[in-house]
């Protein structure tokens, strides 16, 4: 997550069947019919965090964190490290539903660590979060409803980030952010139903950008390895 802190992926094929769209998801302009196969690294070369000057711009690698995409995914470990975000997924996103599947561990007695699924769109500038499993979540803004999804409520927050680094450089946006009460490291996340349950608190969202399965820790310690699978 960029950090919710001073506030985060891994995929196969996955092919999904949707109901026909709403006008707000004709409106995001992507192909909601086929996901299709992993095509986007968050954090392969380099650890994307905020901070600097421009969120897209080269960051030097965290000596603290190791990580390796694959084939099928990816793994993480870090330790006592700074802000980070690594993981694996789609240069755009969909509303199709997300399986994933893995180990997830931060350490007690440290800082945050985050389980997401996570991503951007633009026009309207949000960067948005659907938590599935964390220590010490980040909670910053305020409330504004909760939901039942996929076996759990989920609590949903919206935040607002004033002058901050994004992926369109530094900007104010909101973040909306849907946190699972029943917390897990696989499963499948039908991401359609919190698009949805955010619209009808009018938290809308724009044109998918980026959309990944995404580990984040800031002054924590940890270790993750995730799949994913239809």
């Amino acid at each position: 997550m960029v950090a919710l802190s001073t506030l985060l992926v891994t995929l196969s094929t996955i092919t999904a069947s949707l109901a026909a769209p709403t006008s707000s998801e004709a409106k995001r302009d992507v192909d909601l019919a086929t996901r299709g196969p992993h095509d986007f690294f968050l954090g392969a070369d380099t650890l994307s965090r905020r901070g600097a000057i421009d969120y897209d711009q080269d960051y030097t690698t965290d000596s603290t964190v190791s990580y390796s995409p694959t084939s099928t995914g990816f793994s993480v470990n870090w330790s006592n490290s700074q802000d980070f975000v690594v993981g694996v997924g789609w240069q755009t996103g969909t509303t199709s539903p997300i399986t994933f599947g893995g180990d997830f561990s931060v350490a007690s007695g440290s800082g945050t660590g985050l389980l997401s699924v996570y991503g951007w769109t633009t026009n309207p500038l949000v960067e948005y979060y659907v938590i599935e499993n964390a220590l010490n979540p980040p909670q910053q803004g305020s409330i504004v409803g909760t939901f039942t999804s996929d076996g759990s409520e989920y609590t949903i927050w919206k935040n607002q980030r004033v002058n901050e680094p994004s992926i369109v450089g530094t900007a104010t946006f909101d973040q909306y952010i849907s946190i699972r009460s029943s917390t897990r490291s696989s499963g499948t996340v039908t991401i359609e139903n919190h698009f949805n349950e955010w619209a009808s608190l009018g938290l809308d969202l724009g044109t998918f950008n980026y959309q990944v399965i995404a580990v984040e820790g800031w002054s924590s310690s940890g270790s993750a390895s995730q799949t994913v699978s239809n």
